[in-house]
């Protein structure tokens, strides 16, 4: 008498299958151990999912945002259009006499320098070797020394600088001097690549946050 296939066979194998029963037995046999498996982890993969959909919200509707004071300089970090604008906008109402742009080699800065019709006149400090946000943070801060600057506004979109400031906060180690975090919503030149750059900057920044509490950035560039 053949061997009964259970109704977890049926579901696993299918009601269609050609193979002998018991072989595709056999063969389902790795997924049926799987499952209580992944029954078990489904409450730490939904901890895991709200984890990331709190940090989103967060990011983007209750992230850092300061008043600006009179500084120094003003440190705008590349990665998205907008950011150079604020930093432009802060520097018209006086609230620092230069600018100083990390990884100052990105299209985007010189996009936006010549869209917005900014004069030579504007005094900008270079930063070329950024690539991440650490690197951003560690260069600028040896920029702000060599220059003898004791305080500066950072510039950074708005779901970026919870992480802007927790790596200034972590580069500065014992230097003292005042950080004031400034963030921007967005460009006046607004376009659909623009905005689709945007969106995935949004979408990847809970991942790279979560990198930089685990101190990843020491190995990789996020």
């Amino acid at each position: 008498m053949p061997n009964k296939i259970s109704l977890i066979d049926k579901l696993l194998i299918g009601t269609r299958s050609t193979k002998h029963p018991e072989t595709a037995r056999k063969e389902s046999m790795p997924l049926k151990l799987m499952l209580p498996i992944l029954m078990r982890f489904r409450f730490i993969s939904l901890g895991i999912f709200c984890l990331y959909v709190f940090y989103f919200i967060k990011s983007n509707f209750f992230s850092v945002n300061q008043k600006p004071v009179k500084s120094d300089v003003i440190i705008v970090l590349s990665g998205e259009t907008g950011r150079l604008e604020t930093a432009y906008d802060l520097y018209k109402s006086g609230y620092a006499d230069t600018i100083m742009l990390s990884n100052s080699n990105s299209r985007l800065f010189k996009y936006e320098i010549k869209k917005l019709k900014i004069p030579d006149s504007v005094h900008f400090i270079d930063e070329p070797n950024a690539t991440s946000t650490y690197t951003n943070a560690k260069y600028t801060l040896a920029l702000m020394e060599k220059y003898h600057f004791k305080s500066a506004i950072v510039v950074s979109s708005n779901y970026h600088m919870d992480r802007v400031r927790l790596t200034y906060k972590r580069a500065l180690n014992k230097q003292k001097l005042k950080l004031v975090y400034v963030a921007s919503y967005g460009s006046s030149m607004s376009s659909p690549s623009i905005l689709k750059t945007r969106m995935k900057l949004e979408f990847e920044e809970p991942i790279k946050y979560l990198g930089y509490l685990l101190l990843l950035y020491h190995w990789i560039d996020l």
